[in-house]
């Protein structure tokens, strides 16, 4: 833990880089995807994989990077991070095929992974764990100001540019990123012993594990929940997760102690973020094909209404992360997730609605809601792992994270196509905007269904008892 009051304001500003390139990317990428779906002619499952795939090398990859973290310092990680992020946005806006374009999310995938790794490792590593949940909002606000810069420039870059300059805008913050952690950030903050042997083996299983599940969603919902291709995938998925977790109880360097795996308030907390962050990735995917098909919006004033989310979530995050640091977190999550569950809820039934208001009122809802939410459930997961294994800690947390967002994604999409509509080609005029409603208020309903396990799933968190990162700094406080 560094003591340097400096030193935590520079590392921090560097995380906070981290996380609004992040946000920034996926929301900027997501209003422009009705567009990049009419350039190559593609309809919503094929585009949707050009969220998933960035989603999925960040899942895949995390295991393996979170067990580097925890021996590699905080700089190096950084950079190569920021380096492969930026390389990767270059190609995205070169690419001249939906295929070239989801090849090179996933290498933006590949960097997005080491920079939210490092996003969470580095905040619970060296912060004192009384400050964790006040930068965990402090950073919740930088993603937020990604978002409400992504929805606008992403559409308005799209409208007066074209499609590919959604990614080419990553590249001077990129590059600027990478000097400012090599002048911010010395070489020897973060570092660690050394790692010793890697476990490939445990990596692999990860990575097979979590594609061959996004590959069983993708043809349940092309070829049907009944089909063999299904059933296959979706058993590889569980056999993979199985031999995963078998591999790390018994190998002599694993990706994650064995005592991590079992801390039940960390793998209960973690659950409750898998069921959380379902609506968040549906959603984000979701409404600017709502916004286009059914309100009529160009991709430029889509953007602005989406601002709503990002500006509501922007200002309320630090509070909430203040209250993380002065009320228990689950009640927090509680409250946020109920929050989120009553206004999705409301929102299916009323979408269908002429005019915005109602759209204005549950953007900023589950603003608020997830406000509540993200710097609580934070704390409550990373604070139940011990000191030296916040690296992995961080890994399996971030894994989830973005494991839930590819549910959400793939999820919202599975229910919105049961119209039998592929929006694709072109966005229809407001005559037939009633013909997408039901599917819309299938897939919100299906987000308010998450967001109600999660909220039952925090209401048991603290009656496990404390995690070893809690005891720990309990013990260190006396």
């Amino acid at each position: 833990m560094i003591a340097n009051n400096n030193s935590h304001l520079r590392l921090i500003g560097c995380v906070a880089v981290a996380v609004f390139m992040a946000r920034l990317d996926i929301y900027v990428v997501n209003i422009s995807l009705p567009t990049i779906a009419r350039h190559f002619h593609a309809d919503t499952s094929a585009v949707s994989w050009v969220t998933m795939s960035y989603l999925l090398f960040n899942c895949g990859a995390m295991m393996l990077i979170g067990r580097i973290a925890d021996a590699v310092s905080a700089r190096t990680l950084f950079l190569w991070g920021y380096a492969i992020f930026t390389a990767g946005s270059l190609f995205c806006g070169l690419a001249t095929s939906l295929g070239l374009l989801v090849f090179f999310r996933c290498v933006q995938g590949l960097g997005g992974s080491i920079l939210v790794i490092m996003t969470y490792a580095a905040v619970s590593r060296f912060l004192p764990t009384a400050k964790v949940g006040g930068a965990m909002g402090i950073l919740a606000t930088c993603g937020a100001l990604g978002v409400a810069v992504g929805s606008p420039l992403g559409g308005f870059l799209t409208e007066r540019l074209s499609w590919q300059w959604v990614f080419f805008v990553n590249v001077p913050i990129g590059v600027l990123a990478i000097l400012f952690v090599s002048w911010a950030i010395p070489a020897e903050v973060g570092a660690r012993k050394p790692m010793g042997k890697l476990d490939y083996l445990g990596a692999m299983l990860s990575i097979l594990g979590v594609v061959s599940f996004v590959l069983a969603l993708n043809v349940g919902q092309k070829e049907g929940w009944d089909s063999l291709r299904f059933q296959a995938l979706l058993i590889l998925s569980a056999v993979s997760g199985f031999l995963f977790v078998v591999r790390q109880l018994k190998a002599k360097d694993p990706l994650i102690a064995p005592s991590l795996l079992k801390e039940r308030r960390f793998l209960l907390a973690n659950a409750v973020t898998v069921y959380g962050l379902i609506l968040m990735g549906g959603n984000a995917f979701l409404m600017p094909f709502f916004l286009e098909l059914v309100k009529g919006l160009s991709t430029e004033r889509a953007g602005l209404v989406l601002m709503v989310y990002s500006v509501t979530f922007m200002i309320l995050s630090p509070l909430a992360g203040r209250l993380a640091d002065r009320f228990a977190p689950s009640r927090l999550c509680v409250a946020g997730m109920g929050v989120a569950a009553a206004a999705c809820l409301l929102f299916a039934r009323v979408l269908g609605a002429p005019g915005l208001a109602s759209v204005i009122v549950f953007l900023a809802a589950i603003a608020l809601g997830y406000a509540l939410f993200m710097a609580s459930n934070a704390k409550q997961v990373l604070g139940s792992a011990p000191m030296e294994q916040k690296g992995a800690a961080s890994a399996v947390f971030g894994t989830l994270c973005n494991f839930s967002l590819l549910i959400g994604v793939n999820g919202f999409e599975t229910f919105y196509a049961e119209t039998g509509v592929a929006p694709g080609s072109a966005v229809p005029l407001a005559p037939d905007a009633g013909t997408w409603v039901p599917g819309f208020s299938h897939a919100y309903i299906f987000g308010a269904c998450a967001c109600l396990v999660s909220l039952l799933l925090a209401f048991g968190v603290p009656h496990i008892g404390k995690g070893a990162g809690e005891l720990a700094a309990d013990s260190g406080n006396r």
